[in-house]
């Protein structure tokens, strides 16, 4: 796995959260888990989310796919 993407920075956001379009709110949620639920392992992270949005009552197909193409892309 490449270490870039793991990597993450005493007292500041990952990169990947930080730069995304969504509210600061939910950035500070996310860089929360990514701290202390999956001690800084974005890729853990997302895994989370992929499947969070399969839930049976969730089904955001979209982003799901959005996701694991992301987890594969950083895998090679």
């Amino acid at each position: 796995m490449d270490e870039a993407i793991k990597l993450l920075w005493k007292n500041k956001m990952h990169p990947e959260i930080y730069n995304s379009n969504i509210p600061w709110e939910q950035k500070l949620f996310l860089q929360d888990k990514l701290e202390h639920k999956h001690k800084g392992d974005f890729i853990a992270l997302l895994t989370d989310i992929l499947e969070y949005a399969l839930l049976p009552d969730i089904e955001d197909y979209e982003s799901a796919i959005a996701i694991r193409d992301y987890i594969k892309e950083s895998k090679e």
